[in-house]
């Protein structure tokens, strides 16, 4: 399965006992991302840091794991999407188009739990209890 996966979902793979990071490392799921989105993670560094109980240089080992199984895809590749995404997103899910763009042009599914992004009709979205029932990780 491939999905697109938004940087909110990306933030609880800092903690240790995150479905997520289980949902990451142990399923065969295929992760893109804009580029913006390891950008944004490492802006928010002290903020994850507090919420997740690590130290920066732990951060810093993780995200480096983190960046083994998300494949960056750069703006410029998708621009005709995310500029398509602009113009049917809601103000509020603006900050959103990227990755609406990108799974637009991936024509694949995106794994987010924003509610918003689930009223739009143009591109799936998957919750991560909606990921849960789809991956098997009994193994």
């Amino acid at each position: 399965m491939k999905l697109v996966v938004d940087t909110n979902i990306l933030f609880s793979f800092f903690k240790s006992d995150s479905v997520t990071r289980r949902i990451i490392v142990e399923s065969s799921i295929d992760l893109f991302a804009p580029e913006k989105t390891f950008l944004e993670l490492k802006k928010f560094t002290g903020e994850i840091c507090r919420k997740s109980g690590i130290k920066e240089d732990k951060f810093k080992k993780i995200f480096e794991k983190l960046m083994l199984f998300v494949k960056i895809v750069p703006r410029s590749n998708f621009i005709n999407s995310y500029k398509e995404a602009l113009l049917f997103l809601p103000d509020k899910a603006k900050d959103d188009a990227p990755f609406i763009g990108l799974a637009l042009y991936l024509d694949i599914p995106l794994w987010s739990n924003d509610k918003l992004l689930k009223k739009q009709d143009k591109v799936i979205v998957f919750s991560t209890s909606e990921i849960l029932k789809i991956v098997d990780l009994t193994k």
